[in-house]
């Protein structure tokens, strides 16, 4: 995914997304770091975008 997909795709799902979807997110060639921190991901690009987002409970 690209940092702009991402960007709309967390605006849809109000940053709380599903873990199939974090997978994707993550596997993007753009995204350079991953932080966990106090049950939220922090997601950095190599474009300079930064996303925050939660994972949803099944």
């Amino acid at each position: 995914m690209y940092s702009d997909e991402i960007k709309e795709l967390l605006k849809i799902k109000n940053n709380i997304i599903t873990i199939e979807e974090y997978i994707k997110i993550i596997n993007s060639s753009q995204i350079n770091h991953v932080k966990y921190e106090n049950d939220e991901f922090k997601i950095w690009t190599s474009d300079g975008y930064s996303f925050k987002l939660k994972i949803k409970n099944n």
